[in-house]
This record gives structure tokens, sequence and C-alpha cells, in this order.
């Protein structure tokens, strides 16, 4: 009875070491695979106690996992940190170039331009060619102010589009989640499943790029998501999607119920799209729309105090805008004679002194204490040390996050020396166990053929 019993117990033992096979042939399987954690056999001791038949052995029990929620959130937190910083890094180096600081381009080029046929104009007032150079360099200003003005349009459209693509991609995630987490709810064994494990947790570090959450594990398995710690977006088998809205004029998010939880954004992607949509873009417009109207009124005020070649007050102002479209982008000329600019005071017909006055503000300053070239420069400066920023900040981040990763993989990750290592321990304790299997079973079968 008890050579049958021992014969038992090392059976029991030999299926349970190669359960701790299989585990560690998985664990070397998903060595680089996203977010998994390696997992360990737990082994339990059998009874032993030789004079009650009790022959003890072990027995296979549950199946422990390294994961480590601390490193886990961590890395989500560093995440989101990167996914802004990036994104505000790229969204800054595509809005940098509509500033250049070259004398010959942008809109500093075109005021320079600008002024420059003004100076010269102001030399030989009554030259029609002069008077000329000055129209057309006038209307080429205009048209780089619009150009600038739709390119920082057309950026504030791209952001649009990142933001409702975005939007798109967190609820994809958490759908997945909701789905997850219906598979840990159906069944409690799924929660030692190593596959399931790293996808809910690759998909969580997914999400943490795009947008903050709380992640709360409930003793079902399932896992409840809230947005910026408030709004929820999964809860057991349900999703609640978020909404961009655009209707407004700025964009907002809403959440199932259409509510605007746009304020509970602090981090993420997301957080960084609708930083550049919202604040950076209409910061650089108002500004190129506060120079395009000041330098039209101051221009169009200095023409206008002064006579044409015929003696008389200028009937249209040389630009023209609607301040409820946007200076910078309505900006254009009237359509002037050469003979309609006001070269002349007043008092002196023939003469230059308007053209003077208007060549005197280009390094006068009209905007605060800056003139037009120094409130551009201002701007485009702005837009350097913003980019410059960003980058410095993206880059501070992504070491954050290389530590972050670090440590998880120390903490939780597959260490090959290791699996190694156990891979022969329990390749020898297998071993040991079938050579004893091997004896016992032979002396099974004497004892039978003794019986008989």
């Amino acid at each position: 009875m008890s050579l049958f019993s021992t014969l038992i117990s090392t059976t029991s033992s030999m299926q349970a070491y190669e359960k701790s096979l299989n585990v560690i042939q998985n664990n070397v399987s998903n060595a680089d695979s996203p977010a998994f954690a390696r997992q360990q056999l737990q082994f339990i001791p059998r009874r032993f106690d030789p004079r009650n038949s009790l022959t003890g052995g072990v027995d296979a029990g549950a199946l422990l996992s390294s994961r480590d929620e601390y490193t886990e959130r961590n890395l989500w937190r560093q995440n989101q940190g990167l996914g802004r910083s990036a994104q505000r890094s790229a969204d800054l180096a595509q809005i940098e170039p509509f500033f250049p600081v070259s004398e010959n381009s942008g809109v500093g080029g075109a005021l320079n331009s600008f002024f420059a046929s003004v100076s010269s104009w102001s030399i030989n007032p009554n030259d029609p060619a002069s008077r000329q150079v000055v129209l057309e360099r006038a209307d080429f200003l205009a048209r780089t102010f619009n150009q600038n003005a739709e390119a920082l349009g057309d950026a504030s459209n791209s952001a649009d589009r990142q933001i409702r693509n975005t939007v798109d991609q967190v609820n994809r995630l958490t759908s997945h989640i909701q789905e997850l987490n219906i598979e840990f709810r159906s069944d409690r064994r799924k929660l030692e499943d190593a596959g399931l494990d790293a996808d809910l947790h690759a998909t969580l570090e997914d999400l943490s790029e795009l947008v903050d959450f709380n992640a709360i594990r409930q003793e079902d398995g399932s896992v409840q998501i809230f947005f910026g710690g408030q709004t929820p977006l999964v809860l057991g088998d349900k999703s609640f999607p978020l909404r961009a809205d655009f209707s407004a004029g700025l964009p907002r998010l809403l959440d199932v119920e259409d509510r605007d939880i746009t304020a509970q954004l602090t981090d993420g992607r997301l957080k960084g799209i609708f930083e550049t949509r919202t604040e950076t873009i209409p910061s650089y417009l108002a500004d190129l729309d506060t120079l395009a109207a000041t330098l039209a009124d101051r221009v169009n005020q200095t023409l206008a105090a002064g006579v044409d070649t015929s003696g008389a007050n200028p009937t249209l102002d040389l630009f023209t805008y609607d301040p409820t479209v946007g200076s910078a982008l309505t900006l254009k000329t009237n359509p002037l004679e050469p003979g309609d600019l006001a070269a002349a005071e007043a008092y002196s017909p023939g003469g230059n002194g308007n053209a003077l006055a208007l060549t005197r503000l280009a390094t006068s300053n009209e905007i605060g204490d800056l003139s037009f070239s120094e409130y551009y420069g201002q701007i485009a400066a702005r837009a350097g040390r913003d980019l410059s920023r960003a980058k410095d900040k993206e880059q501070v981040q992504q070491g954050l996050v290389t530590q972050a990763r670090t440590l998880r993989q120390e903490r939780s990750g597959v260490s090959l020396d290791e699996e190694a290592a156990r891979l022969v321990e329990a390749q020898r304790a297998y071993q040991a166990n079938a050579q004893l299997f091997k004896v016992l079973s032979e002396l099974t079968d004497t004892l039978m053929g003794i019986l008989r």
C-alpha cells in the first residue's frame, strides 16, 4: 500500500515539475513581448507522515505573477508626460518655421522690403516708378501676412484632425479593456493567464500616452478606468466613449452624457494637442493680427495726413482689413494708382515730408515700446524659445520613461539567466522523480509477480 502511495506521490511531483517547465518555457518565449510579466509556479508540499501512509511529495499551486503595480503606475505617469511633451514638440516644430528671422523672408522680410521702398520713394517722391514699387511692396506685405495667417489656420485644422483621431484611439483602447474585463469576469482562472495580463497592461500603457487616467483593479479581475481621475471610461463590462466637439469654435472634450470635461485634461498627447489648438496657435495669431492691424492703421493715418500728386487728400487708404475675421488673414491693399500716394505734406505740395514721416515708422515705437520689426522679432523669438523648451522637456521626459521601463523590467521582466537557472533546477527535479518513478514501477511489477 505504501509503495503504491509513493508511486502516486512521485507521479504528482513529476506533473508539478512538468507544469513548472511549461511556465519557464512561456517566460522565455515572451521575454521580448510588450508588458509581459514573468510568472513562477508555486509548489505546495504534500503531507509527509509514513506512519499514516502519507508519502509527501509536491503539488502544483497557483501561478504567481511578478507584476508590480507601483512600477506600472510610475511608467504610466511618465508616459503621460512624454505624450504631452512629444506632441508639443512636434506641433511647435511645424509652427516655428512660420516665423523666420531672416531679413529676406517671411513677414519680417516683407516689412523690411516695404519700408526700404518707402525710403527710396522719399528721395524721389514724384517718381512714378518709385511710387509703383511702394504699391507692389505693400501688396506683397499684405499677401505675406495672409499666407502666415493661413498657415496658422491650417495648423489649427490639423490639430482638430489630431484631436478627433486621438479621441478615436482612446475609445478603441477603452473598448478593448472592456472586452478584457468580460474575459476576466467570465472565468477567474483567466486571471493567471499571462497573455491576457500582458494584453491588458500593454493596452493601459498605450492609453497612458494619450490621456491621464486612474486604473482600479476589482476583485473579479476587471479594471475600472477613470479619465482625469473623475470621468468613467470603463466600468466592468461597459465602456463610455469620449467625443470631440467643435461646434463652439474652440474644441471641447465631452463625456458620454455630453458634459464638457476639457478641464479634466492634465497630461498625455491629447492635452498637448489641446494646448496647441486652444492656446498656442490663437496666441501667435493674435500677435500677428495686432502687428497687421497696427501697421495698416499707422500707415493709413500717415498717408491720410498728406496730399497726392494732385494736391488733394487721399480718398482711399492703402491698406484695408476685417478685424472680425482676422486682421492678418484679411489684410489687403486698395486698388490705388501711383499718383494716389500722398508723399507731400498738406502745406508743402510736391515735397516729400509725408514720405519721410512714413519712413520713420520703420524705426519708431509703434506697438508699446517696440517698432514693427522688433515686435515681429519678438514673435519669432518666442516661437524659437517655445520649440527649444518643448524639445528639452521631451528629452528629459524620454529619459524618465526609459528609467521607468528599466525599473519595470528589473522587477517584473524576464531574465534569461534566471530562467536558465530555474530550468536546470526544474529539469533535475523532474529527472530525479522520473528515475524514482522507474524504480518504483519496477518494484511494483516485482511485487505483483510475487503476489501471483
